[in-house]
Order: structure tokens, then sequence, then C-alpha cells
């Protein structure tokens, strides 16, 4: 099973935590490979896009 501290959020790889680094709006692990790559900007949007999916603000 793999662990979100310890898999690239993009390519699922396992990283190495001296190589790898953490994307900043995510909060999670990306390898170098995959670090400023399109995928990683696809993968960003496409996890930040569902997270307000079916809740509404009471407040307006």
């Amino acid at each position: 099973m793999n662990d979100f501290a310890t898999c690239c959020f993009v390519c699922q790889q396992t990283v190495d935590p001296q190589t790898s680094t953490i994307n900043k709006e995510l909060n999670l692990p990306v390898c170098p490979s995959c670090k400023g790559s399109e995928q990683e900007k696809e993968a960003v949007q496409a996890l930040t896009e569902g997270l307000a999916d079916g809740f509404v603000c009471g407040c307006i």
C-alpha cells in the first residue's frame, strides 16, 4: 500500500526523501522527474478542482 508521504503524487513511484521535494500547493512529495512538468500541473489542477464539489457555503 502506498503512503502519501513516500510516493510522488504525480507518477505514484516511491520517492527518496533526499531527492524529492514538496509541492507547495498540495504539500505532497514530488519526484525530480515530475517536478515542474506539465503532468505535475495537471495533477495539481485535478486534485484541487474537486475539493469543494457538493459543498455550499451557508453564508452567501
